[in-house]
């Protein structure tokens, strides 16, 4: 039985599902994404000590984890990797970008009441996100009783933010925690300018850059708080590429004690050369997938002339 499963399997997970099998202590959940199988594994092994374990210190070491948000094989890929740092008994809570802080009442009572992760999306997750993509995280905290932190700011504070200030939705001890009662970093302010500029098809008016900026870093803080808060067992937080990289995400965030016991994992879908040698300075570490196909998000701005101020 192990063998035809694993015929069907990532090869890592098929090593480990068999060897579970072996244990008599596997389950197997099978997913949907777009239109393709995606087969994973959750085991708990009840008669067999694991040779393998984390050491004290790894047990609070804090994980980054981006993804592309569309493409399936990033989250199958980012999922092995989880996998394989649970394995170890590494038992860490999971930040989500996906669920906004607003909800953290609910989504810690769905994840107290729930059976499933399709419960729990149902009762705490938003609009916007491919929440299939996501199932097997969830599923996984439902089963090894690891918390989710909602990690983000909503839609709504973003706005506040970008119309009237850090202040609008964060607190004064936020404000002060974070240093953001003085101008942003030049640097900072014109890495994320172009990041955005580039994510709106070039399309924006310069008058819009200072809001949007400042929405982009208070989540990139809010996250980075929740890190601070969450992690003394470890953390791992799952968020787009852009908010983990080291110059101008998360981890900018994050004090000289946090950065120590923190590593940062980008998945992209880029294989140039120019593009493996910039993602050297963005992440500890890139995983690299093949690019989704997908159509040209700025197809619907064809002719349409760049907004002037």
């Amino acid at each position: 039985m192990a063998s035809n499963f694993s015929k069907n399997l990532f090869k890592p997970q098929a090593k480990r599902l068999t060897f579970a099998l072996q244990s008599d202590a596997a389950e197997c959940k099978i997913y949907e994404i777009t239109g393709k199988t995606v087969i994973y594994s959750l085991f708990i092994f009840k008669h067999f000590k694991l040779s393998t374990s984390v050491s004290a210190s790894a047990q609070s070491k804090i994980y980054l984890l981006g993804e592309v948000h569309d493409n399936p094989k990033v989250h199958a890929e980012r999922f092995n990797l989880i996998e394989s740092l649970l394995a170890k008994k590494f038992r860490p809570v999971i930040a989500m970008e996906q669920f906004d802080r607003e909800n953290q009442a609910i989504l810690s009572q769905a994840m107290s009441s729930c059976k499933n992760a399709d419960c729990v999306i149902q009762k705490a997750g938003g609009n916007g996100w491919e929440w299939n993509f996501y199932k097997p995280v969830i599923e996984t905290a439902l089963k090894l009783g690891l918390p989710i932190i909602a990690a983000n700011l909503s839609s709504d504070d973003a706005m506040k933010i970008v119309r009237n200030g850090f202040g609008a939705a964060l607190s004064d001890e936020t404000l002060r925690d974070f240093n953001l009662g003085k101008p942003l970093d030049s640097e900072l302010f014109r890495k994320q300018k172009i990041a955005i500029d580039n994510g709106h098809c070039n399309i924006l008016p310069s008058s819009a850059f200072k809001g949007m900026v400042n929405a982009q870093v208070a989540r990139d803080v809010w996250m980075a708080k929740t890190i601070r808060e969450n992690s003394s067992n470890g953390l791992i937080l799952l968020a787009g590429n852009g908010h983990v990289q080291k110059d101008i995400g998360v981890y900018r965030w994050l004090n000289d004690t946090e950065r120590s016991r923190t590593e940062v994992v980008g998945f992209t879908e880029g294989d140039g050369e120019t593009e493996i040698e910039a993602e050297r300075r963005l992440y500890d570490r890139t995983i690299r997938v093949k690019p989704f196909e997908r159509e040209d998000p700025c197809i619907a701005f064809t002719g349409r002339k760049r907004i002037q101020t």
